[in-house]
C-alpha cells in the first residue's frame, strides 16, 4: 500500500497522539483521601506539605468562584496550613478597605460570617462552601488561635466602600492635611471616585478626570511616604488611594489600561511586609489573579506575577482542577456544565486513574493541555501549566455547583 505525503503525515500525527495519551506522566502524584475540611486524619496531605516546603506565601487558587469541591478542598488546605504549618495570615480576594474594617470588628468579637454579606465577595459570603471558610476563621478566633485577615482587591464595591470610605478618608485628612480634605480638589476627587464603588464604568468628562488625577497624586504624596502597618494609618490609606486610581484606570479605559491586578499584587505585598512582617501568608483568590507568569501587557501584570517577582521561590501557587461536573457561573448564577476534556488533556488522563482525588507536582512544566483559569469556559485565552504557572495541582474527578444559602 502506498501513502501520499499528506496521508503519511496524518498517520504519523495519529500515532504520536496515541503515544502521548498512553505515555506515563512525568509528575509525582499522590492520592487524597477527601475534600472535606473536617477530616480527622491529614496524613494524605504530607506530600502537599513537602511541596510547599519553606515557602512564606501560598496562594490557593480556584478556576471558578462556583465549584463546591474547590472551596471545600481550599478550606481543608487553609486549615492544614494554619494548624500544621504555621500560616497565620489570610489575604482574601475582597476589597482592601472592607476587609480591613471587618478585621477590626472581628477583634472586637463580631463574626466574619455575620459581617460578610455585602462586604466580602458574595460567592464567599453567600455560598455554603464559601461560608465554611469564614466560619473556620470565626471558630479559630473563638478558640484563641485566630488567623489575621485582610483583603487584597483594589476593586472596591462593597457596602462599606459605598457608605463610609470617602467620609472616613476625609476625616483622617482633616487634622493632618486639611487642604486636601476640602475645597474644589476634594470635591472633584470624591465626585469622580464615588461612582466607581457602585461599579459605574462610564468615564467622567476630561476636566473631572484631570482634577481627580491631580488630587489623587497630592493624596499619594501626603500619605505614601510614611512606613507604617496599621489599619487607617497613612500607609493603609495610601494603598486605598492607589487602589482607587487603579479602579478608575481599569473602568474608564474599558479595560484597555487594566491596573486592577497590579494594585492587587502590590496590596498583598504591602500587607505581608508592613502589617504582617515575618508571618506566613495564605492568599485565597481566583486562579487568574494568583497564577504566576501572566501579564496582559508589559505594564499590566496579573497579581500572581507581581507577587512572584517580589517573593520568587518563596511564593507557591496551588491550583485545583476537575474532569467533569458543573459549577455556578457567578456572573449570572446559572448552573454551567464543564465541557468534556480533550482526549489528550491532563484532566482526561487523570480521570482514567482509579483514584478520584489526586495531588500532583512536576519538576518541569507539563506540556499536556490543561484547564487553566475557568475549565475552558471562555474566561481567558491564557493557558497555564503545572510546573510553570502553579506548583501544586489538586485534581477531583467531579466537581459540583456551590450551594447558595443567602
Amino acid at each position: 500500500m502506498r501513502f501520499g505525503i499528506a496521508s503519511t503525515a496524518a498517520l504519523l500525527l495519529m500515532i504520536c497522539t496515541a503515544m502521548a495519551r498512553s505515555a506515563p506522566l512525568s509528575v509525582q502524584t499522590w492520592p487524597l483521601a477527601t475534600v472535606q475540611p473536617d477530616s480527622a486524619n491529614d496524613d494524605d496531605l504530607k506530600p502537599f506539605a513537602d511541596a510547599i516546603g519553606t515557602a512564606r506565601v501560598v496562594a490557593l487558587a480556584e478556576q471558578t468562584h462556583g465549584g463546591s469541591e474547590e472551596f471545600l478542598l481550599k478550606t481543608r488546605l487553609l486549615k492544614y496550613l494554619h494548624e500544621k504549618m504555621g500560616f497565620d495570615v489570610l489575604l482574601l480576594e475582597s476589597g482592601f478597605y472592607e476587609m480591613g474594617r471587618l478585621a477590626e470588628r472581628a477583634v472586637q468579637g463580631e463574626k466574619f460570617d455575620d459581617m460578610a454579606p455585602g462586604n466580602v465577595f458574595f460567592m464567599y459570603a453567600k455560598s455554603a462552601e464559601g461560608r465554611g471558610m469564614l466560619q473556620y476563621l470565626d471558630r479559630q478566633r473563638a478558640l484563641g488561635k485566630p488567623m489575621l485577615v485582610a483583603g487584597i482587591d483594589s476593586q472596591h464595591t462593597g457596602v462599606l466602600s459605598n457608605t463610609e470610605l470617602l467620609p472616613r478618608l476625609q476625616a483622617y485628612l482633616r487634622p493632618r492635611a486639611p487642604a486636601l480634605a476640602a475645597g474644589a480638589g476634594w470635591d472633584a476627587y470624591s465626585q469622580a471616585a464615588a461612582p466607581l464603588f457602585s461599579q459605574q464604568r462610564t468615564a467622567p468628562d476630561a476636566a473631572l478626570q484631570d482634577a481627580f488625577r491631580r488630587h489623587g497624586v497630592a493624596l499619594q504624596e501626603a500619605l505614601c511616604g510614611t512606613p507604617d502597618g496599621t489599619v487607617e494609618g497613612p500607609g493603609w490609606w495610601c494603598r486605598i488611594v492607589r487602589s482607587i486610581d487603579a479602579q478608575a484606570s481599569t473602568y474608564w479605559s474599558g479595560m484597555r489600561d487594566y491596573q486592577r491586578d497590579n494594585a492587587m499584587g502590590t496590596n498583598a505585598i504591602w500587607l505581608a511586609e508592613n502589617m504582617f512582617p515575618g508571618k506566613k501568608v495564605v492568599v485565597w483568590a481566583h486562579t487568574i489573579h494568583v497564577a504566576r507568569g501572566f501579564q496582559r501587557a508589559a505594564a499590566q501584570l496579573q497579581a500572581g506575577e507581581v507577587m512572584h517577582r517580589h517573593w520568587g521561590p518563596a511564593y507557591k501557587v496551588v491550583q485545583l482542577t476537575a474532569a467533569h461536573g458543573a459549577i455556578v457561573d457567578f456572573n449570572n448564577m446559572r448552573t454551567l456544565p464543564l465541557p468534556k476534556p480533550a482526549a489528550d488533556s491532563l484532566e482526561y488522563r487523570l480521570s482514567q486513574r482509579a483514584e478520584p482525588l489526586l495531588g500532583l507536582t512536576a519538576r518541569a512544566p507539563l506540556t499536556l493541555p490543561q484547564h487553566s483559569f475557568d475549565y475552558g469556559l471562555g474566561l481567558t485565552g491564557m493557558p497555564g501549566q503545572l510546573g510553570r504557572n502553579w506548583d501544586v495541582l489538586l485534581f477531583t474527578r467531579e466537581i459540583r455547583p456551590v450551594r447558595m444559602t443567602r
